[in-house]
C-alpha cells in the first residue's frame, strides 16, 4: 500500500490528544517526510511528538507509526511527520464485496444537503462511492440507494473512512463509507446480492 496525495489520515497521540482522533490530508510526499494539513487552529503539536497514523483504502486499514518533526502552533495547520518504514495492515475484510454501478444519494445525517451518487462496490460492512459532494474522513454521513435486484435502501447510515480524488479530474471524489448500526435485516439483503454476483463470476 502506497501513501498518496490527497490522502485522508487519522492521527493519534496519546500526549498531546488525549484519546481524541485528529482528521489530516496529505499535501506533501518527501523520501524522509509527510506535510499534513489538519483543518484546526486550536491545538499546538511540538517537534519529536510520537504519533500514530491510521487510514484505509478500498481494500483494509492501514496504521504506521510517526513523529512530528516541526512544531504546528496554534494557529498553523500544517506539521511535517516522519515518513514511516513500515506500514501495518491491521484490519482485513470481514465481508466479500463485488464492484457494481448503480446510483444513489449522499446526505447529511438531519437529511440536508443531498447529493447524487454513484455506488462502485458493495458488502455488508460498507460501500465505495463516487460524487461530487465534497465530504471529510470521519464525517457520518446517509446513503441511499437500488441495488440491481430490486432492494431499496433509504437513509442507510455511515462514516466516511478514507477519501480520494478519482480520475475524473479535480472535484470529483471516491469515498469509503464504512455503515454503521446496519440491521441484520438489511446486513443478510446485501449479503445475500454479493453471494448471488459472486456465483455469476464463476460460472
Amino acid at each position: 500500500m502506497g501513501l498518496t496525495l490527497q490522502q485522508g489520515i487519522i492521527i493519534f497521540s496519546p500526549e498531546i490528544l488525549k484519546g481524541e482522533k485528529l482528521q489530516a490530508l496529505i499535501k506533501d510526499i518527501t523520501p524522509d517526510y509527510l506535510t499534513i494539513y489538519i483543518p484546526f487552529n486550536n491545538l499546538e503539536i511540538k517537534a519529536n511528538t510520537a504519533l500514530t497514523v491510521l487510514f484505509w483504502d478500498e481494500k483494509a486499514n492501514y496504521e504506521f507509526k510517526s513523529m512530528s518533526l516541526t512544531t504546528k502552533k496554534i494557529t498553523e495547520q500544517v506539521l511535517n511527520i516522519m515518513r514511516p518504514s513500515t506500514i501495518t495492515r491491521s484490519i482485513n475484510r470481514a465481508y466479500p464485496r463485488v464492484v457494481l454501478n448503480c446510483t444513489g444519494e449522499i446526505y447529511d445525517p438531519e437529511n440536508i444537503n443531498r447529493n447524487k451518487c454513484v455506488i462502485l462496490d458493495i458488502s455488508a460492512s460498507g460501500a465505495m462511492i463516487a460524487t461530487k459532494a465534497d465530504r471529510k474522513v470521519t464525517e457520518l454521513v446517509k446513503l441511499s440507494f437500488i441495488l440491481p435486484d430490486g432492494e431499496i435502501f433509504e437513509d442507510v447510515k455511515g462514516q466516511i473512512m478514507w477519501m480520494k480524488l478519482s480520475g475524473e479530474g479535480e472535484g470529483h471524489f471516491n469515498y469509503g463509507v464504512q455503515f454503521q448500526a446496519l440491521s441484520e435485516i438489511r446486513k443478510n439483503k446485501i449479503i445475500k446480492f454479493v453471494n448471488s454476483e459472486l456465483r455469476k463470476l464463476k460460472k
